[in-house]
């Protein structure tokens, strides 16, 4: 058996032995993050340990985190010492939030701009309720990293935890004087289903007569919409899913002469989402004639 073919085999083995793909293992060979496999008395191939080292690198990995970061984590890992592989992940964890929540926010700003309903604002909005589920695990992921921890890294060290982290709760970027536990979303909430509403939200905003701002907030809109009771039954169940989602946010239906007002209110830090999801108020019409000083008026 050639060199290359037994290192394949050891690759395999180790990829058993880890529940990690053997494709996945061949990459962090090729890429530098793996040792070559080593002779223990009679047999060639990796030690015990290294199955953890790369079960923490495969979760590393699905939280985004690549290339140099990837690398001195794997280095730290190998090398026993879990204070400083703690230490490395907690910046990488910070960096990769700090990249995500960028473009979260890119994606929101996006969808505003196409227009709550059109095809271009479906695209963003899954979009962004993709980056939501990232930004979730990383916020979750750099709660556990500052744990103490001694020695090398095991199961039940913070790494281990931390990449393996599920991270449901999305809490949004906000000022000093907002409480940030109220700002927060539940992503698991009625089955986790943000991706599947945003067609549903789609075809319900493409029944939007008009956006008018409501007194007494900085940020409120209501959607008028033509009176009809399914879109009613409609408008309840997306308002109730939201509300389950996101609790900082208040969702009335009225009935009246205008129609089937949907009111929403948010707070201030989340009016980016508010503008993203249902759209800003209308602007005010032109002033005419009569309403600039009447027809005598010049």
């Amino acid at each position: 058996m050639t060199a290359g073919l037994l290192n394949l085999a050891d690759l395999a083995d180790l990829a058993d032995r880890a529940g990690v793909p053997a494709e996945r293992l061949r990459h962090y060979a090729e890429a530098g993050l793996l040792p070559p496999a080593r002779r223990d008395g009679d047999r060639l191939g990796y030690p015990p340990a290294m199955a953890h080292t790369v079960r923490l690198l495969a979760g590393a990995e699905t939280l985004g985190i690549g290339g140099g970061d990837l690398a001195g984590l794997a280095e730290a890992w190998q090398a026993g010492d879990c204070a400083a592989a703690r230490h490395r992940l907690s910046a990488a964890v910070d960096a990769r939030l700090d990249t995500v929540q960028g473009e979260l926010t890119g994606r929101l700003e996006r969808a505003a701009s196409h227009g709550p309903g059109s095809a271009g604002w479906a695209e963003q909005t899954r979009a962004s309720v993709t980056l939501s589920e990232d930004a979730a695990r990383l916020q979750a992921a750099a709660t556990l990293t500052d744990a103490p921890h001694t020695g090398a890294c095991d199961e039940d060290c913070p790494c281990t935890t931390a990449v393996t982290v599920a991270g449901n709760v999305y809490r949004f970027p906000t000022g000093p004087d907002t409480d940030a536990v109220a700002l927060a979303c539940d992503l698991a909430a009625d089955g986790g289903e943000a991706h599947d509403r945003v067609g549903v939200w789609q075809q319900t905003l493409a029944r939007v007569l008009g956006r008018d701002p409501l007194p007494g907030t900085a940020t409120g809109v209501a959607l008028r919409f033509p009176l009809d009771a399914d879109l009613a039954a409609t408008l309840a169940r997306l308002a109730t899913a939201e509300y389950r989602c996101c609790s900082f946010g208040s969702y009335t239906i009225v009935i009246d002469h205008t129609g089937l007002p949907l009111e929403v209110r948010m707070p201030a830090d989340a009016a980016g989402m508010l503008a993203a999801v249902v759209g800003l108020p209308d602007p005010p019409a032109p002033a005419t004639k009569e309403t600039r000083g009447g027809p005598d008026q010049p």
